[in-house]
């Protein structure tokens, strides 16, 4: 991952309080380390609860048209749109006695060969530390960013934002509370549900994604493992699937699936409907047309049954066995 811009206000707010910002005038050293480490460890946080989505189209927020002339400026006024949008979020927090405040940190971050625009929120949590003073040991209270704990967070892949793709805009599905809703209105974020495409990318995971072990360090096929997972998502979940339940499940690390997607660029909601058909297909493809009947297993997709690359109208089988019992049908 590579920061190429990064700047932190501060918006404080007590509870039933108003909201008073403290802006930075400079962007952030990019060289520190401390730097690199703390968008490490927010991204990572980020990444393993997601809602993909795209801007409203019920409310033209200050937040996105801010982003848009941003966006024409080049990205040259990046300092200036994090300024700009914070007043509208000042009031949308005023508005909400139980909304607290929090640092809100505005970066643009390549990461997986594509380019991000993201808004974290975080806040300070005070912990204990032991220190060594006039011959005795002193408990003291410490001040620390808690990044385990992001409070918010806002994705936008400005690339397919620009080419007017599906799923640009992301954000933390944690966030769900009334006091933090604020924060997903101001971004004008709206979720776009599409259990297609995300049962796609759950096909397309397990295709390719580790295989666990068992107790006895046995690793099953891809086909078993296909079909383990399609027993797990069309019976134990009623076809709700929640990623994180089936990564804890089979990997015992609630993280596993969510991590994968990540590292591999693959958008999936965390948690959605499976779409039946293509849940199916995990099992097996099954396909009618011209009063010809096929079905076969997912790994035969491409190997061996696939359309020619120039008659269109020609499908290859490769088999032997089907081939011989075709001709003795003749």
């Amino acid at each position: 991952m590579e920061i190429t811009n990064a700047i932190i206000h501060n918006v404080k707010k007590e509870l039933k309080g108003d909201a008073i910002i403290e802006y930075s005038k400079q962007t952030l050293n990019l060289k520190d380390k401390k730097c690199q480490s703390l968008f490490e460890e927010l991204y990572a946080f980020f990444s393993k609860s997601i809602k993909y989505g795209v801007f409203s189209s019920k409310e033209d927020t200050v937040f996105h048209q801010n982003f848009d002339e941003y966006l024409n400026s080049q990205r040259k006024e990046f300092v200036a749109f994090s300024k700009n949008v914070l007043p509208d979020l000042k009031t949308r927090m005023d508005s909400i006695p139980q909304s607290k405040g929090g640092y809100v940190i505005f970066a643009e971050i390549k990461n997986q060969n594509e380019s991000f625009f993201v808004v974290f929120v975080v806040r300070d949590k005070t912990g204990k530390q032991f220190s060594y003073k006039n011959n005795t040991m002193q408990i003291n209270e410490v001040i620390h960013i808690d990044t385990n704990k992001l409070a918010m967070a806002c994705r936008i892949n400005t690339q397919s934002y620009r080419d007017a793709k599906d799923r640009y805009l992301s954000f933390l599905s944690t966030t769900q509370d009334e006091a933090s809703k604020y924060f997903q209105k101001w971004i004008g974020a709206e979720a776009q549900s599409k259990s297609q495409e995300d049962t796609k990318a759950l096909r397309k995971i397990v295709s390719n994604i580790d295989i666990p072990a068992d107790d006895e360090g046995n690793t099953m096929s891809r086909e078993q493992f296909r079909e383990k997972i399609f027993d797990l998502c069309s019976k134990t979940y009623s076809k709700n699937i929640n990623l994180r339940s089936v990564s804890e499940e089979v990997w015992k690390n609630p993280d596993y699936i969510s991590n994968y997607a990540a590292n591999n660029g693959i958008a999936i909601n965390d948690e959605f409907t499976a779409d039946e058909t293509e849940l199916k297909k995990l099992k097996k493809y099954s396909i009618s047309s011209d009063k010809i009947k096929l079905d076969f297993p997912p790994e035969y997709i491409g190997s061996k049954v696939y359309p020619d690359s120039i008659n269109e109208d020609i499908v290859i089988i490769k088999s032997k066995s089907f081939a011989d019992k075709l001709r003795a049908e003749q």
